[in-house]
């Protein structure tokens, strides 16, 4: 044989083993285009929002631990493997904010939520499950952003009711070019993936429990009529430079934004594409909140939810195309619906069952065609909790929704068995779809 060919096949071999590395035996979650791969082969979030995992793991509740491992039980027999938790709360004044605080003061971190954290992070891992971790807010109800400017500012922190709607947007904004709170911020999330594990012993940036990182939860550039364009620029470079930074400490996770998608990009599908386009992103993400948007009327369900389903079909479907255009998967990660007509457990659940079984046709429609659609999170899994009980309940949780909003709603609970029989459904089709080993896409796939 020629020594060139040799040298030719040699070279193919090689390659053939990196890419065999990079889809094969490997517990983190990565991406491979527009697919998440695990262990090479394709892989689906069948995922729910578990924020307050973290709250009933702390060793100081045991009533939460326990309630803890029996959600976690029931939501692994759903389908579930992917949970979106809280992984950072700031001590704020404003009202109806997270209490107990992960971070008390600048560089000050309670250890008995961390070690909830810890807790859930490794029994999620034993359960195969993934999470997606927020590293701050944009709205105040976990400190966040508000907290952040409060701390750099020596000012009170804004909640997003103690000012007009502009004026708060306009504040909100300057956190990104607020040099201070940056390095707050970032010293916290170097806290956070440089943490090892009380339970485990092993480093939260070296966990395959965990699949991610987001920003923050819903982060936004905030809204100034007349400079939007500034505020944006100001905002996309705070995106590239915090995913960077995120992905020089923690080569194996993934990175994404945590973005409501158009409705929280300044209501443009280009900028939405945009600040997903950023190289450290790795995939793309868009939450769908109809009553929050004026398209559902939970009083008037029943005259409101054929508007609701289209303008959804809509903002889904265009939302995949931008993660078609980028070559990126796309996640549904927030959504959620009242029950018909009220918040008790004794109203029906029948407008929010056809809105999920709708979204989730629209992601197994993109999945079909080899679109970007790669899973769902729903908003929220409440389990055995039952409204009224928020705070009062005996651990700390109750319903499930954080204080500032009402216990119940859009919440899920173990009793709710039509929506849980969408759900498994829709997981079970998923997960037979991963059973198709994952093609090698050539070219930028995520970290490796």
């Amino acid at each position: 044989m020629h020594p060139v060919s040799r040298g030719f096949i040699f070279a193919l071999s090689l390659l053939g083993i990196l890419r065999t590395t990079a889809l094969g035996a490997d517990r983190f979650v990565r991406v491979n285009g527009r697919q998440f791969i695990l262990n090479g082969y394709p892989w689906y979030a069948c995922g729910t929002n578990l924020w307050y995992g973290a709250y009933l793991g702390r060793p100081s509740n045991p009533t939460g631990r326990a309630r803890l491992i029996r959600e976690l039980d029931r939501l692994e027999k759903l389908g579930v493997n992917n949970l979106r938790v809280l992984g950072a709360a700031e001590e704020c004044a404003v009202a109806r904010t997270v209490k107990p605080a992960i971070q008390t003061a600048p560089g000050v971190n309670n250890e008995d939520v961390l070690a909830g954290l810890d807790f859930l992070i490794r029994e999620a891992g034993k359960r195969h499950m993934k999470l997606v971790v927020f590293l701050n807010n944009f709205w105040d109800w976990s400190g966040g952003i508000s907290q952040y400017l409060a701390w750099t500012t020596q000012k009170p922190a804004m909640g997003l009711n103690d000012l007009p709607w502009k004026e708060w947007n306009r504040l909100q904004s300057t956190f990104y070019t607020n040099e201070p709170a940056q390095v707050l911020y970032r010293s916290y999330i170097a806290t956070i993936l440089e943490r090892t594990n009380t339970l485990t012993g092993v480093k939260y940036r070296d966990d395959p429990a965990i699949m991610a990182w987001e920003l923050a939860n819903e982060p936004r550039p905030g809204e100034r009529e007349e400079d939007n364009d500034v505020v944006f620029r100001n905002f996309l470079t705070w995106v590239d430079a915090t995913s960077a930074y995120i992905h020089s400490l923690d080569a194996r996770h993934l990175v994404t934004t945590g973005s409501e998608g158009f409705m929280g990009c300044l209501f443009t599908d280009d900028r939405v594409r945009q600040v997903h386009a950023v190289k450290g992103i790795d995939y793309l993400v868009f939450h769908l909140w109809p009553k929050n948007w004026f398209w559902f009327d939970v009083h008037r369900y029943a005259e409101t939810i054929g508007g609701t389903l289209e303008k959804s079909r809509d903002y889904t479907v265009r939302h995949f195309a931008i993660g078609d255009a980028l070559g990126k998967p796309a996640v549904i990660e927030e959504f959620g619906l009242d029950r018909d007509g009220g918040l008790t457990i004794d109203r029906p659940t029948t407008s929010r069952d056809r809105y999920y079984a709708e979204l989730f046709a629209l992601i197994e429609q993109s999945i079909a065609h080899g679109g970007s659609a790669a899973g769902s999170n729903f908003w929220l899994w409440g389990g055995e909790g039952r409204p009224p009980q928020l705070s009062d309940a005996p651990d700390g949780i109750g319903a499930g929704e954080m204080q500032q909003e009402a216990p119940g709603l859009n919440t899920v609970f173990d009793c709710d068995r039509s929506t849980h029989k969408i759900l498994s459904d829709h997981f079970a089709r998923l997960k037979k779809l991963s059973r198709k080993k994952a093609v090698v896409v050539v070219g930028p796939a995520g970290p490796s």
